[in-house]
C-alpha cells in the first residue's frame, strides 16, 4: 500500500488524474476490439487465465461478431461484478448502415436483442442510463 493507504497499482500524476498501470493486449483481428478490452480489464481487476477467458468466449458463441451485451454475459460468466449502463435497451438501429454492422446487422438484431431481453434470467445486470448532460 502506498502512503495513502492505495494499492501500488495506481499512481498519481496531477490533481485528478490517476494513472493505472492495464497491460496493452492488442486487437487479433479487425472485430475483436471489445474483447481485447475485457481481457485487458480482467487482466488488471479479475484475472483469469487464457482457459478460462477462451472457455467463457466459446460457451458464449463470441464469434466475429461481439456486442457489448456480449461483453456484459462475457463478465458474468467470468464472475466479475460489473455493471452494463447503456441509452439503448436492445440494437440501435442507428447501426444498421455503419459498415462494420452492415454486413451482419439483420441476422445479428435479432440475436442482440434476445440477450437484453433474457438478461436478468441470467444475472447479467444491463441498466438503460441516459447521463446526465442529454439533451
Amino acid at each position: 500500500m502506498t502512503p495513502l493507504n492505495l494499492p501500488h497499482h495506481i499512481l498519481f500524476l496531477t490533481g485528478d488524474a490517476i494513472l493505472l498501470n492495464v497491460p496493452v493486449i492488442r486487437q487479433l483481428y479487425h472485430w475483436d476490439c471489445g474483447l481485447a478490452c475485457a481481457r485487458m480489464v480482467l487482466k488488471y481487476l479479475h484475472p483469469v487465465s487464457d482457459e478460462e477467458f477462451q472457455g467463457a468466449c466459446w460457451k458464449l458463441k463470441l464469434t466475429e461478431s461481439v456486442w457489448t451485451i456480449d461483453l456484459a454475459y462475457l463478465m458474468c460468466q467470468l464472475g466479475v461484478r460489473y455493471r452494463f449502463c447503456t441509452q439503448t435497451l436492445g440494437v440501435d438501429k442507428g447501426f444498421r448502415n455503419q459498415s462494420f454492422y452492415k454486413k451482419h446487422f439483420d441476422t445479428e438484431e435479432d440475436r442482440v436483442n434476445k440477450l437484453f431481453l433474457k438478461a436478468e434470467s441470467k444475472s447479467v445486470v444491463v441498466k438503460q442510463w441516459r447521463g446526465l448532460h442529454q439533451h
